[in-house]
């Protein structure tokens, strides 16, 4: 099991500090903030977000990686010093159950902040593939079944799913009729991403099940097939603490999830990304990219952060 690893930016360390946030000038007092959160890029991108954000009005923030969802909970429960609050910020999934697909949390934690933005998978193909698949389910010969035939060709790639949402998506493609070939990606990183996508354009019958605020889906003209995904698991990007916890921080967290709809969650990928993988010989880091986007949200001051308009190679 990977142990939990620290990034740490350095803000301005000191018994007490004083936040305004950009709309909300309420102060409010504190000193540092852990943020516990999990390795998948969507929730890294958007902890680094709110972390930029924090250190650009003084505060002191350290991010925590786990390897699962299930460690990044249980370490809100860690003690900390009085001056230290400790937040969750993460992609949770919503109870299949509930009627209104409200978050699911443990009984001991809850919500500070959640983003506008709701986060599903996209079986995406190649335009090629989609148009393939498209035309076998007008001709099949079964009606009742119409996908089963182009399903059965297809090799499905699964990044970041769990075995729970695996079966929920299994049992709802089959009761269309689509039993495809799953297999797994361990890990979704800028190479293993770059790589998936260069195998959907090259190798016909292959689908990636990507998030649909994945930036490659719009920058590469990919397609997504024509497959019913209301009961495909959905989650969304909170923050969440201890429900005994003091939250001074969490109106300042709210000013950043609250812009953060699916439009704002790609682009903010597609900076993510993109600095992962710039050959640019500008020293051009993924927090640049993070305050890029801060300052194209008006959250942070422009002057502040590296201009990338001309620079996403």
């Amino acid at each position: 099991m990977r142990h939990a690893h620290s990034l740490r930016w350095a803000g301005l360390v000191a018994a007490a500090v004083f936040v305004v946030g950009c709309s909300d000038q309420t102060a409010v007092e504190t000193s540092q903030l852990t943020i516990m959160t999990t390795s998948r890029a969507l929730d890294e991108a958007t902890s680094m977000a709110v972390a930029e954000y924090l250190k650009a009005q003084g505060v002191d923030v350290e991010i925590q990686q786990h390897s699962a969802l299930s460690e990044a909970y249980g370490a809100l429960n860690a003690p900390t010093a009085q001056d230290q609050a400790v937040l969750g910020i993460l992609t949770a999934p919503q109870d299949q159950q509930a009627e209104e697909r409200t978050v699911q949390l443990p009984e001991d934690l809850e919500i500070v902040a959640q983003a506008p933005a709701e986060i599903g998978f996209v079986a995406t193909a190649s335009s090629i593939t989609a148009a393939k698949f498209a035309r076998q389910v007008v001709e099949t010969d079964d009606p009742e079944m119409p996908m089963g035939e182009a399903c059965a060709e297809q090799t499905w790639f699964h990044p970041q799913l769990d075995e729970e949402s695996l079966e929920i998506i299994g049992d709802a493609l089959a009761q269309q009729g689509c039993e495809p070939t799953f297999e797994t990606v361990e890990t979704l990183d800028a190479e293993t991403s770059t790589e998936l996508i260069e195998q959907l354009t090259m190798e016909p019958n292959t689908v990636v099940m990507l998030r649909g605020v994945n930036p490659a889906i719009s920058d590469q003209g990919l397609a997504s097939l024509d497959i019913e995904t209301r009961q495909w698991p959905h989650s969304n990007i909170v923050a969440v603490s201890h429900i005994d916890a003091d939250n001074p921080l969490a109106a300042e967290v709210g000013e950043v999830l609250d812009v953060l709809n699916s439009d704002a969650a790609t682009t903010l990928m597609r900076g993510y990304y993109n600095a992962q993988t710039s050959v640019s010989d500008l020293q051009y880091e993924v927090d640049d990219a993070v305050r890029y986007w801060l300052a194209e949200a008006d959250l942070i001051d422009p002057d502040t952060v590296i201009n990338i308009t001309d620079d996403n190679d």
